[in-house]
């Protein structure tokens, strides 16, 4: 089946965007055609315009939402920090760096639980079942496809992940790799929910990550809020 002129001019939008670093055009789209674009242009979700695609709709939707606390849901109750079970989002080809996190996680006394395998392209309802009954959720962002001008996109299903993580009210705690283009990264409530690392740092970082889910744990759990 063809695709309509109208989606892809938007394609060639956003691959022109990622050439210049001009995203104005993409800021005239509108949401809905946005959002049908990501349907006709389904095909193409490997590529780097699909991502930058992803991550415009997700902040769209957020900016939407008009929050910066905990993004809620009608009927639907937030365990952000009333556990300590964290939910990893990751690419399953960074087995190293996951590796060390859940050994950081196991360390501090803490559990996790992630996707599965042959979840890989879908937030399915094991994913947000897992999503919600976590007090935490990490985002471990590794670079992916490399950009004009040397800066890389990261994965889109992650970016989905972590969409709906905000959406059951979680905070995010996004461990992002050195050089990945920033409004790849997405919406967070602050900005210090974003942890910067390099190969070299992760294990430091990932203890960085883990204490400060500690303190927030045991502020929560000292007020009586768990």
């Amino acid at each position: 089946m063809s695709i309509p002129e109208k989606y892809l001019a938007i394609m060639n939008k956003l691959a022109m965007s990622l050439k210049t670093g001009n995203f104005s055009e993409i800021a005239t789209i509108s949401l809905g055609d946005l959002k049908l674009a990501k349907i006709h242009l389904s095909s193409d979700s490997s590529q780097p315009y699909y991502s930058l695609l992803l991550q415009t709709i997700s902040e769209r939707e957020k900016a939407a939402m008009g929050t910066k606390e905990e993004v809620k849901v009608s009927g639907v109750e937030s365990n952000h920090a009333k556990n300590q079970h964290i939910f990893l989002a990751h690419r399953f080809a960074e087995d190293d760096l996951v590796e060390t996190l859940k050994a950081t996680i196991q360390k501090h006394k803490y559990f996790w639980a992630e996707a599965k395998r042959n979840d890989l392209g879908k937030i399915s309802t094991d994913v947000l079942a897992k999503i919600k009954k976590c007090g935490f959720f990490i985002a471990i962002m590794t670079k992916q496809h490399e950009l004009q001008g040397g800066n890389f996109t990261t994965n889109s299903w992650l970016i989905e992940e972590k969409g709906a993580a905000l959406a059951l009210g979680q905070r995010p705690l996004v461990m992002a790799e050195e050089g990945i283009e920033r409004h790849y990264l997405g919406f967070l409530q602050n900005e210090d929910q974003m942890i910067y690392f390099n190969r070299a740092s992760f294990s430091a970082k990932a203890e960085e990550v883990l204490k400060r889910i500690d303190t927030i744990y045991k502020k929560y759990l000292g007020q009586g809020l768990i």
